[in-house]
């Protein structure tokens, strides 16, 4: 794919993705605002962690970080009818695993709700264990749906796989603004189901228009699928670093604040997610394909190139969004959440959360460019040693802080175990030439993290000169003052990532 190619494929994935974000982030703000921190939303939080959480603990990344590398480096060797092959005994599997986490999902959710916050209320637990039966069914969606991500991508489809998550909150959306006063919580939870099996159905025309054909009868034990199977379970221990952090945050959240903190991390972290995935989405569900590809075709210089520039321009992106909303916490959690049922005193240890938490963004966005790059070569071993070493710092840090932490060590708990990850990450690429080494790569990324802390300052001043001002207008201008800052500072510290952007604006004036 040429560069020009690639940009414009990211910039419409950028577009979709942000739009999806949108809804997704009115989603929760309806959320919020309906159920605030009570009893229902701690349930909801609790229940809709529970299937989300065990299908990432059993297959999680590994339904496309499995596939994808297979299925290119069979359309690349063998054709694309040994790949059509793969894809539908690989889709059957998925299938057979999914319907048993189902089943046992609803059997024991109430000892689930018990091990993920066990200081509960009885009401609430009861409550949480209702919801999640009602929700389990769609971990077969979504292991159906993210086979059909890692198909799709493959064959050089990514906008479908970009609207899923569009297509489900539009769903949400739609159920908060007309059905929610009538059926409550319980129909919430019901229409997050419908959600995933319209992100199953929604890319099935696109599956079947490019030759993917349903057969029940497509063998499970076959040569692709055992080379599937043996990079199973290091892609689910290098994927696990998030889940068992949340699990932990829940569980030791559950005896703080009376269990309201459960609401106020997930409440944060939701933002959280939308801002690093809106950038590091796009570019590692954009270019893991291409790692695949290069690395079948054994062109080591590609894939090596375009990781280290994703890293680069995802630095540049996030390294002030993540100073930016430190700074401006508690005016974005009370303009976003601050109505209804969610009150001042919410946007207090939601902020408190989101604050620790923007801390990581950049770590989060580098381990999972570096992740993708290691997927992609099958060495799978590597990042999964990393996640073993990230958990186990966070579980020590929580044996000997663990009651004594607020709702903002908690979150920095995570952030400190997700350093941890891409720190080792970053030592294995470099020496096993996953990435090389470049002095001009460390100076942009240095540049660029001067560059947000710099503006972070100008952002600070801006908003404490407007304290008192409405709640727009004390979001509003230290965002304007902190963009401005960023770019000017950027241009004086001669940012290569800076000079591409004025380049492309200079090249349309020539044009025009």
């Amino acid at each position: 794919m040429t560069a020009k190619k690639l940009a414009h494929s990211a910039l419409l994935m950028g577009v979709i993705i942000l739009a999806s974000k949108f809804l997704g982030l009115l989603r929760d703000i309806m959320v919020a605002s309906a159920y605030g921190t009570t009893e229902a939303a701690i349930a909801y939080s609790t229940a809709s962690k529970l299937p989300i959480t065990i299908f990432d603990f059993i297959l999680g990344g590994v339904v496309t970080s499995a596939f994808i590398p297979v299925y290119n480096s069979l359309a690349v060797k063998k054709g694309k009818e040994e790949a059509l092959s793969f894809s539908q005994s690989y889709l059957n599997l998925i299938l057979t695993i999914t319907t048993g986490l189902t089943v046992l999902g609803v059997l024991f959710a109430p000892w689930l709700v018990g091990v993920i916050a066990p200081e509960l209320s009885e009401s609430t637990a009861a409550l949480a264990t209702e919801l999640s039966r009602i929700m389990f069914p769609m971990v077969i969606f979504v292991g159906m749906a993210f086979s059909f991500v890692g198909f799709l991508q493959s064959e050089g489809e990514y906008n479908i796989p970009a609207v899923i998550s569009l297509v489900s909150n539009m769903i949400m959306v739609g159920y908060l603004f007309t059905l929610n006063e009538k059926f409550g919580v319980k129909g919430l939870a019901v229409a997050m189901l419908v959600g995933w099996i319209a992100q199953a159905a929604v890319q099935l025309p696109a599956v079947i228009k490019r030759g993917f054909r349903f057969r029940l009868t497509a063998p499970l034990s076959t040569p692709e699928i055992t080379r599937a199977a043996k990079n199973t379970l290091p892609i689910l221990i290098a994927t696990w670093t998030t889940p068992v952090c949340n699990l932990i945050n829940t569980n030791i959240a559950s005896g703080i604040e009376g269990g309201r903190a459960i609401s106020a991390l997930d409440y944060a972290n939701r933002l959280y997610i939308i801002i690093v995935g809106l950038f590091s989405f796009v570019a590692t569900n954009l270019l893991f394909p291409y790692f695949a590809r290069a690395a079948a075709s054994g062109n080591s210089e590609e894939s090596d190139r375009l990781t280290r520039s994703s890293i680069r321009i995802l630095v540049f992106i996030i390294a002030p969004i993540s100073v930016g909303v430190a700074v401006l916490a508690p005016e974005f959690i009370s303009l976003i959440y601050e109505n209804g049922v969610f009150n001042s005193a919410d946007t207090a240890i939601t902020a408190e959360a989101l604050r620790a938490y923007s801390v990581g963004m950049v770590f989060a966005s580098v381990c999972e460019v570096l992740t993708k790059a290691f997927f992609a070569v099958e060495k799978t071993k590597l990042p999964m040693i990393s996640s073993l070493v990230s958990m186990s710092a966070n579980v020590a840090v929580i044996l000997i802080f663990g009651k004594h932490l607020t709702i903002g060590g908690i979150a920095l708990v995570t952030v400190f175990a997700t350093l941890v990850n891409m720190a080792i990450n970053l030592a294995f690429a470099y020496k096993y030439k996953i990435i090389t080494y470049s002095a001009k790569d460390l100076v942009s990324i240095v540049k660029s993290i001067l560059s947000a802390i710099i503006m972070g300052a100008g952002v600070w001043y801006a908003s404490s000169l407007l304290e008192g001002s409405s709640r727009i207008i004390g979001l509003l201008i230290p965002i304007l003052c902190g963009i401005v800052i960023y770019g000017v500072v950027s241009l004086i510290f001669a940012s290569e990532e800076m000079k591409s952007i004025t380049g492309i604006f200079k090249k349309k004036g020539t044009a025009e």
